[in-house]
């Protein structure tokens, strides 16, 4: 298998190596247009510089003679009527001469010639410039100025080698660097991939040690967040399963000790009929049991499809307080008495705070109060369920939605009742909260959206 960073490094040195390529061809044209370019305007300036001095009748043989070794050429001058009057510097075999016989009546006729298309004997081009001398509107002379081209290659093949030289070491930094920045970007990743296979193989205990700022933390992150909530998971799976294994295992010794001493046939008639009555009542707490496991289960995975209609919260409680009738003994129930419409599905939201009163029966004496409010803020419903109770410690109060938590400490809090509750407010993305001090009661609050 073909490592990431493999890949990047080739990539990018393809890349820099089509760039470096372009960048070299691209140089060099733009350095030998460049020197061709200034050329023709040294030698255009040369013509006028000897242009002027003819003119003026001043000492122009020695500018000409210096102009023609400056540029290793030569430079001849015609009268108007085509005769040489004066050439300085190479001969070059009589190539120029030939050349001038066919350009020079151009020149004389007020044209400026600069050609490249002729070369020297040697094979290098010929740069010829041709400029008519102009005094009062009158052609009195023309220049001629020759240079070989050869002497510019020179040039432009020394800049070459050095373009190439700096091309060879940019390609071979960008080697060492492309190197540098693949290994550098594929190191987090290389964690990342180690991190993930730590998590399948069930180790959720890692941190992904990556200080980057970009997604690639962010992902690291994510990834060493979603281990925290899959170790948190998997502890809550254990203490599940553990837990329902508990509950579970109690009912059936009942049931199986009680079925025993039946089989015996060491029990009379009375005796008979009180365990067979035991049995029932383990057996309907069994059914309880597993039917509310069941429902959790649905709650959590989803599964429920809610049904939305308008619930008036007054009525609700008031038809809850009449069905729990028969286990709230002598307990005295307040309820508010303002007309509170939702959207909401009746059946989970009846559940949902039957739960918690009858939770809150359990840990209030015969003679408490409940005390049941609701009042709307804002856009929100705010409904309190409080009791004067025996209260709950504060080591416990965070863990009391927690699944059979009730069996975790000693007087039973929580359980699957509130876990099933906390899951249908949610599902009305709502939310749930619970205030409580050792001796005061505890209260309940949930916010519902109107």
């Amino acid at each position: 298998m073909r490592r990431i960073s493999f890949k990047l490094l080739i990539y990018t040195l393809i890349l820099l190596f089509c760039m470096l390529v372009l960048s070299f061809f691209l140089q060099g044209n733009i350095v030998t247009n460049g020197f061709k370019a200034n050329l023709k305007n040294r030698m255009i300036q040369y013509a006028k510089d000897i242009s002027d001095k003819y003119r003026n009748n001043l000492d122009y043989s020695i500018e000409a003679d210096n102009i023609a070794n400056i540029i290793n050429g030569s430079v001849s001058i015609y009268d108007a009527n085509g005769n040489l009057i004066e050439s300085h510097g190479r001969f070059m075999f009589g190539r120029t001469r030939n050349i001038e016989r066919q350009v020079i009546l151009d020149v004389l006729s007020g044209k400026t010639i600069y050609r490249t298309d002729q070369k020297t004997f040697q094979g290098s081009i010929l740069i010829t410039l041709g400029m008519p001398i102009i005094n009062n509107n009158k052609i009195i002379a023309a220049i001629f100025i020759h240079t070989p081209l050869h002497d510019i290659q020179n040039d432009v093949r020394n800049v070459k080698n050095q373009i190439f030289i700096l091309f060879i070491a940019a390609l071979l930094a960008s080697i060492i660097g492309a190197y540098v920045l693949s290994s550098l970007f594929t190191k987090p990743i290389l964690k990342i991939i180690d991190a993930a296979k730590a998590i399948a193989s069930g180790n959720y205990n890692i941190k992904i040690d990556i200080k980057n700022k970009d997604e690639i933390g962010e992902l690291a992150k994510t990834i060493t967040f979603m281990a925290h909530n899959l170790s948190k998971t998997e502890k809550l799976r254990r203490d599940f399963i553990a837990n329902t294994t508990h509950e579970l295992r109690t009912p059936l010794s009942i049931i199986k000790s009680y079925a025993e001493a039946i089989h015996d046939g060491i029990l009379n008639q009375e005796q008979i009929k009180e365990y067979a009555y035991s049995i029932m009542v383990e057996a309907d707490h069994l059914n309880s049991l597993i039917n509310e496991t069941l429902e959790l289960s649905k709650l959590q995975s989803g599964a429920v499809q809610i049904n939305l209609q308008p619930v008036n919260l007054k009525d609700l409680f008031r038809e809850i307080v009449s069905e729990i009738n028969i286990i709230k003994g002598n307990r005295n129930f307040w309820l508010f008495e303002d007309d509170i419409i939702i959207e909401a599905d009746l059946k989970l939201l009846k559940r949902a705070f039957s739960n918690i009163i009858i939770n809150a029966i359990h840990h209030t004496s015969d003679s408490g109060n409940i005390y049941i409010k609701a009042k709307k803020e804002n856009n929100l419903v705010k409904i309190s369920i409080k009791d004067d109770g025996d209260g709950i410690d504060d080591s416990d109060l965070p863990y009391i939605f927690n699944r059979f938590y009730s069996k975790n400490i000693k007087k039973g809090i929580g359980g699957l009742g509130l876990a099933i509750a906390k899951e249908i407010i949610q599902i009305h993305n709502g939310k749930i909260n619970v205030f409580s001090k050792k001796g005061e009661g505890a209260e309940f609050v949930v916010e519902l959206k109107l």
